[in-house]
């Protein structure tokens, strides 16, 4: 069924061109461009050469909000231009009251408030692709690459181009250059006419939060490309050869605090460093881009996070060598369906374990050592594109270094342990497009390959591979989407290696509790499987779907991709409506219910859970956002790291999100997070405010505190053996964390910037009432544990840790240290960019880390920020400077 349905026969209405979740004119829209046949338009964001009034005109733009295809408040024209270098788009926006014009200077891809005139062209004609480029009245430009139909939207992707505006009594003007070197299209489907692409118009008028299109765009998001007009009249056109290469030059300094013993440590360790990135076209729609030794100095950190589980922490890429054509690799094993821990981040490609921190550390009986922070990355190269066939195509290779730690042992020695082995990682991925578009079916591979020739890193996995399929099929005139996918993973290593694995978090072969696992220590391959379906109503009033997913207890795919669970069968299903005519007071709502239920391959019951939410939007930009849900008892196959499942218990859990009118200098939104278990006593309360002020049209700020307060009576402590027996300590932890997010932003023009990023972040856990696990699966939270007394347990002072004298005769048979906990961690980074020329830019990087840690629960916001701030800080300061070489 689902095979006939993904390469079933489009309709007439389907093939006709926008399908019916467009807004109502946007099948006839259509615009000429006109050729240049003496000089070119100078780009100063004046349409006053002669050459702009012999192009057509078109105009008719119509809101997307916040009146759906109404008639945009003020009138906007179009004119489109070419020659055989470059597309010019001239756009005027009308405005009767020009002192509500929206200038603000900014860096390049500012995202806040602001007027904007933008033009997104489908040079593939695809109907799922194109590439959006736009211009604000004081010159910030802004681009973007649009994929799968408007679902995803990649900001890091940079082209180099022209635009300039130019406010005047009739409002404004922007004027555009885009090189047909930067757009990626095939020329063998020209007629007589020349090329047809794709193409849209925008205009944001930041004063009303109106946006309004050429082509209408539905409101609620289901489509955006597929609903293009059509730019005709490109005859003679050619995609040019590119060769493009930046290279680099970076030095910098570290200042660290350190161990004056320590043969390894320099109060400043200096550093210098090149590269380059390059990109070649080899066709007219396909690219090779390579990179050699990259830097990322200029990357924001990541945020402080305490993780108290068992599984790992998702960070996203910020790194712009993987950001850039991220979207081609992106295959979603589980396509939205809520999976605890973190399924939705679930993807056979992650990109950050290409250039990951060692997994090796120096051995034991080392006493100073010297271990990189990070993995070399030596080369990565990418082929990237489109053919006029429809296939997208995206092949990466990288290549990480062999690491080394450095480090002296008793005797004085100097000696070297590998920590990371030479590594080679590949991704390939394909997509074939029928139906204009409509329906796809794709395929990925990837490939984890490691030359581990010391013991050292035997528990590493020489090989980890895998291999998948997907499609997705579109009917109805758009209105419904089928999508399904099929992944396998298959690991190769030594028996430690593969051992590990199936004790790791999320597998667990060694429960015994699970008779349909088992664990084969002498393994030295594993291999396992996902798959999932769902069919869903995407456009419309109501929405609504149906999802199902499993993944096999041997689904690994860490290696080069991210999970943190395997062994689910589950499946789901969400009813929506969505209302976006405006009224006096409301501008549009939605309500939704979801519900899901998930089992593991033995059959026992993961989750249960429904869920009601609903937001509003007001008519004076104040937004509201509320989600309650409830899941019911069931059983944890993680809460014990390897021991039998445990029954969990229900949980209530709600969200609220609150947003001020973002037109004002001074707005703000609020956060409230809180969950509740009746049965225990559990809670927790997140509360999250963010204020955001422009004291100009230059100069942003915003302060986001983050308050929490939780209490958890089952926490996992330990897992100890006594009597010839695994015994599981858990205990009550009552948690209190602060943070702060400061974000400052300065533009001086739109060229030369600075911004500045800092947290201050302290968290605190007091552990208590320490309990072992009696009967796991028993009905009653309290018979589940036994609650250590206080002639069973007892705090030894002097080594800071417990005893548990488990048959009453005085001797312990249990010990583990006192696990509360007092963190402290400040990040900071400030940039200054300059992009002084087209493509080449200078950066000036500050950086700074402090950390401390008390082995303490206690919590105090003053005494803890006092030292925070006197810890000894860690500063990285940096120039680097790259140059844009063009042929």
């Amino acid at each position: 069924m689902c095979v006939s349905l993904l390469f079933a026969a489009p309709t007439a209405a389907q093939s006709a061109g926008a399908p019916a979740a467009c807004g109502p004119t946007a099948r006839q829209r259509s615009i000429r461009a006109g050729r240049i046949t003496g000089s070119a338009p100078a780009i100063d964001g004046r349409l006053d050469e002669p050459i702009w009034s012999t192009a057509p005109v078109t105009s008719g733009f119509v809101q997307q909000r916040p009146d759906p295809y109404a008639p945009g408040t003020d009138s906007t024209q179009v004119r489109v231009l070419y020659d055989e270098h470059a597309l010019y788009v001239g756009m005027r926006m009308f405005r009767r009251d020009r002192s509500r014009i929206a200038a603000t200077v900014a860096r390049r891809d500012y995202s806040g408030y602001s007027d904007w005139a933008q033009v997104m062209i489908d040079s593939y004609h695809d109907k799922r692709t194109a590439w959006r480029f736009a211009v604000n009245p004081s010159g910030v430009q802004k681009d973007a690459l649009e994929f799968n139909d408007g679902q995803g939207e990649d900001l890091s992707w940079d082209a180099i181009w022209d635009a300039s505006a130019h406010i005047d009594s009739l409002g404004w003007t922007a004027e555009f250059r885009i090189p047909l070197s930067q757009l990626r299209f095939s020329t063998s489907h020209a007629g007589s006419d020349g090329l047809a692409w794709g193409i849209d118009f925008l205009r944001d008028d930041a004063s009303r939060n109106e946006r309004d299109y050429w082509a209408p765009l539905p409101p609620d998001g289901s489509a955006m490309v597929s609903c293009f007009g059509t730019l005709t009249g490109l005859s003679g056109v050619a995609s040019p050869q590119r060769l493009e290469i930046l290279p680099y030059v970076l030095g910098g300094d570290t200042r660290a605090p350190g161990n004056a013993a320590d043969p390894f440590y320099s109060r400043n360790d200096w550093s210098t460093k090149a590269g380059a990135d390059i990109k070649y076209g080899l066709t007219s729609n396909l690219t090779l881009t390579a990179a050699l030794n990259p830097d990322f100095g200029q990357v924001e950190a990541d945020p402080s996070v305490i993780n108290l589980t068992a599984f790992e922490t998702f960070f996203p890429e910020k790194r712009p060598l993987f950001l850039e054509g991220e979207e081609l690799f992106d295959f979603n094993i589980a396509f939205g369906l809520f999976l605890p821990n973190g399924g939705q981040q679930a993807q056979p490609f992650y990109s950050r374990r290409i250039g990951r921190e060692p997994q090796g550390t120096a051995p034991d009986s080392a006493v100073f050592s010297d271990s990189p922070s990070s993995t070399t990355i030596l080369g990565a190269a990418k082929l990237s594109g489109k053919t006029a066939s429809g296939w997208s195509i995206g092949l990466l290779d990288a290549v990480t270094r062999r690491e080394n730690a450095t480090y002296t042992d008793a005797a004085g020695q100097t000696l070297e342990s590998p920590v990371e082995p030479l590594t080679n990682y590949a991704v390939a991925r394909a997509i074939k497009d029928f139906r204009r578009g409509q329906s796809a079916v794709g395929m990925i591979v990837t490939a984890a390959d490691r030359d581990i020739t010391n013991p050292a890193l035997d528990v590493l996995r020489s090989g980890a591979y895998t291999f998948g399929v997907d499609g997705r099929h579109r009917f109805g005139d758009g209105k419904y989407e089928l999508t399904a996918s099929a992944l396998g993973t298959w690991l190769r290593g030594s028996t430690a290696a593969i051992s590990a694995v199936q004790l790791a978090p999320g597998h667990w072969y060694q429960r015994p509790d699970a008779s349909y696992l088992h664990f084969d220590s002498s393994r030295t391959s594993l291999g396992g499987g996902a798959a999932s379906a769902a069919i869903a109503r995407i456009a419309g009033n109501w929405h609504w779907s149906i999802d199902a997913h499993v993944r096999s207890p041997g689904f690994e795919m860490n290696d080069l991709g991210f999970q943190q669970t395997a062994d689910w069968i589950i499946g789901g299903a969400e009813l929506a409506y969505l209302r976006f005519k405006p009224g006096r007071v409301v501008r549009d709502w939605n309500v939704s219910a979801t519900g899901s239920s998930g089992w593991t391959f033995g059959g026992e019951r993961r989750s249960t859970g429904v869920a009601l939410s609903g937001g509003v939007d007001f008519v004076n930009n104040w937004g509201l956002f509320a989600q309650m849900g409830q899941s019911l008892s069931a059983l944890s196959i993680d809460a014990l790291r390897g021991g039998p499942a445990l029954r969990v218990p229900a949980n209530t859990s709600g969200f609220l999100f609150v947003n001020t009118d973002q037109r004002r200098r001074t707005y703000g939104t609020t956060e409230i997070d809180f969950s509740t278990e009746p049965g225990t006593g559990g809670r927790s309360l997140t509360i999250s405010p963010l204020i955001n002020v422009r004291p100009s049209g230059r100069t942003e700020l915003s302060l986001g505190p983050s308050m929490s307060w939780s209490r958890n009576p089952w926490q996992y402590v330990t897992q100890l053996p006594a009597f010839g027996a695994a015994h599981y300590v858990f205990s009550r932890i009552d948690q209190r964390v602060a943070a702060l997010t400061v974000r400052a932003s300065y533009s001086f023009t739109p060229t030369l910037s600075f911004q500045f990023y800092g947290e201050p972040f302290i968290g605190a856990g007091s552990y208590s009432s320490f309990k072992q696990v009696s009967d796991p699966r028993a009905a009653a939270f309290s018979s589940r544990f036994h609650t250590f007394t206080p002639g069973e347990i007892s705090y030894v002072d002097s080594t800071r840790s417990y005893q548990v004298d488990l048959n009453g005769d005085a001797e312990p048979d249990l010990g583990f240290g006192n696990p509360d906990f007092n963190v402290k961690q400040f990040r900071s980074t400030a940039v200054l960019r300059w992009e002084y020329r087209h493509g080449s830019t200078l950066y000036a990087v500050w950086s700074q880390d402090r950390s401390a840690f008390d082995p303490t629960g206690r919590f105090s916001l003053g005494a803890d920020t006092r030292a925070l701030f006197t810890a000894p800080a860690r500063n990285v300061l940096l120039v680097k400077m790259n140059y844009w070489l063009n042929w």
